[in-house]
Parts: structure tokens; C-alpha cells; sequence
């Protein structure tokens, strides 16, 4: 029999991972302290439980997907959460969060009979629904294989990476490089608009070269051309994964001056307020840093 799974964070991601889980045929208990994010899932099987505690001690194993690693530890180890109920189980966190702490948890867990894997996806909102995430996989290789057909109805591909808070630290990673690309991306547009280009062409020409990369063939067509501005995901949570990539590289003694440079335009959007838009919205930002600006915003 399939394991019965509890999820906690019903949010942009965990919605779409829930109704793959469904779809899989696995019962699942989820948990979200928004009723509003549990209503999303009225039309599904999937049972909301009043407490993380009575979650944790009804299922098999929890999968997290939530907004930082503070939040994940609250959730752990906090009054009522789910440490009560979690020994013999497994515990699964999807969440973007700092590969420190998630050794720190692991090691916690482990003294009470409870395994944990961190499980970062990426693919944005739109792979989600497809079932078609990307996860990347820290842990032990035990507990990896035993999880596998859990991640495998979310996911098209998983990468096992190694030790508590590797998968951690290559989706920071990815989300650093991702962040780039996209700011990389809108700078040169707006540079060609000026010059009498328009975007739409520039991005047509773009993806028919070697600059192309995801930000040009996905989010500019998808989000940004069209000014919508609706990926899913917040600049606030990119701004936080860029910064524990580089806390991550400064634990290890290990330079990232491009990094850093790229990290200060995002954190100048956070300072000025844009914390809550979405992460395409920072072509919108950089238009007007740059005194391009005139267009309609987010």
C-alpha cells in the first residue's frame, strides 16, 4: 500500500504537488494556517487537519513547501508542531531553504527516530501543475530510495546530490543563476528598445542565438512581454534564495563577486518596495532604475 502523506503549505507550489499526489492515489492530510489556501483543495479528497501535531501522528510521511527556513523550524520543532507526532516517519522539505539549518533539523530529527530528506523543486508554478518538476535531492540514500515514488508524482526529473542540505544548496544555486539570466536578459532588452528594437523582436532574435536562456524563451514570452507579471513567484522569495547562496558560498570560504553584484539590484528592489510583486516584475523595476520607464507596471 501507498504511504498516506501529510503536506503543510497549500500555497502557489503546494497546491499543484497535492493534486499530483492525488492523482498518484495517495490519501493526503494537509495542513495550511490560510483557510483560504486549504479551500483550494475543496474539490479533492485531500482531508485539512486543525493541528500540526494531529497531522504528523495520522500519516507516513509530511512534505513541507513553505516560505523560508525560520518557518520550516517553527513548523518542526515550534509549540504544537510536528516533532510531537513525527518519530518512525519521514519528513520531506520541498521548501527553498538554507542548507545550515536543514543539517541542523536532520541532525535534531535523527536523535528522535525521525529521517528527513530535503527536496527542493524548481519549474515555477507552471511545471507544477504539469506534474513536471525538477527536485533535487539531499539526504540519506536510504531514505532517498524509499521516497522516490512519492517525488516521482511531482516531478519529470529527480537528482539525488548527496548529504543533508545539498539539494538546498543547489536550488539556491539554480535560483542565483536564474536570477541572473533574468536581469542580464531585461537590461539588454531595454538597452535594444532604446536603440530603436523592439522587445518582442529582440527576444525572437535572442532565442534564435546563443544568448538565449530560460528567462528569454519562457518568462519573456510567458510574463514579461505581455506585462503580466504572473509566474507564481514572488521577487521577495528570490531576493531570499539569493542570499542563502551566498551565505552558503561565504561558509565555505568561497568567493562570488558576480553573485554579489547581481544580489544588490535585487535587494535595491526589496529596499524600494517590491517585495510582494512577482519576480518578473523586476524588468519593470530595472526600466525604471535605468530611466526607461514609461510603460504600464505590475
Amino acid at each position: 500500500m501507498k504511504p498516506i502523506v501529510g503536506f503543510v503549505g497549500v500555497g502557489n507550489i503546494g497546491e499543484p504537488v497535492c493534486r499530483n499526489l492525488l492523482e498518484a492515489g495517495y490519501e493526503l492530510l494537509i495542513y495550511d494556517v490560510d483557510p483560504e489556501a486549504l479551500a483550494r483543495l475543496h474539490d479533492t479528497s485531500a482531508e485539512p487537519v486543525a493541528s500540526l501535531d494531529t497531522l504528523a501522528s495520522g500519516v507516513d510521511m509530511v512534505l513541507l513547501s513553505l516560505p523560508n527556513s525560520d518557518t520550516v523550524e517553527e513548523v518542526v520543532f515550534g509549540e504544537g508542531g510536528l516533532q510531537v507526532g513525527l518519530s518512525g516517519r519521514t519528513l520531506i522539505d520541498t521548501s527553498s531553504s538554507k542548507p545550515s539549518s536543514t543539517r541542523s533539523i536532520a541532525k535534531r530529527l535523527a536523535a528522535k527516530a525521525i529521517d528527513m530528506l530535503d527536496a527542493p523543486v524548481s519549474g515555477g508554478v507552471l511545471r507544477a501543475r504539469e506534474g513536471a518538476l525538477a527536485v533535487m535531492v539531499g539526504g540519506k540514500p536510504v531514505v532517498y530510495d524509499r521516497c522516490r515514488g512519492v517525488l516521482q508524482s511531482f516531478a519529470d526529473e529527480i537528482f539525488y546530490v548527496g548529504d543533508h542540505g545539498s539539494g538546498h544548496l543547489v536550488k539556491a544555486l539554480n535560483n542565483l543563476l536564474s536570477a541572473t539570466t533574468l536581469v542580464s536578459a531585461a537590461e539588454a532588452a531595454l538597452v535594444a528598445q532604446k536603440g530603436g528594437v523592439a522587445p518582442e523582436k529582440f527576444v525572437e532574435i535572442i532565442n534564435a542565438s546563443n544568448g538565449r536562456s530560460y528567462s528569454t524563451e519562457v518568462k519573456f514570452p510567458r510574463y514579461i512581454l505581455n506585462r503580466a507579471f504572473n509566474d507564481g513567484f514572488a521577487l521577495g522569495l528570490m531576493n531570499k534564495d539569493l542570499k542563502i547562496a551566498l551565505e552558503a558560498a561565504a561558509e565555505m570560504e568561497s568567493p562570488m563577486p558576480l553573485g554579489y553584484a547581481l544580489a544588490q539590484i535585487w535587494q535595491i528592489a526589496m529596499v524600494q518596495g517590491h517585495a510582494q510583486e512577482n519576480h518578473t516584475a523586476i524588468y519593470a523595476f530595472l526600466e525604471d532604475l535605468l530611466g526607461e520607464g514609461g510603460n504600464e507596471k505590475p
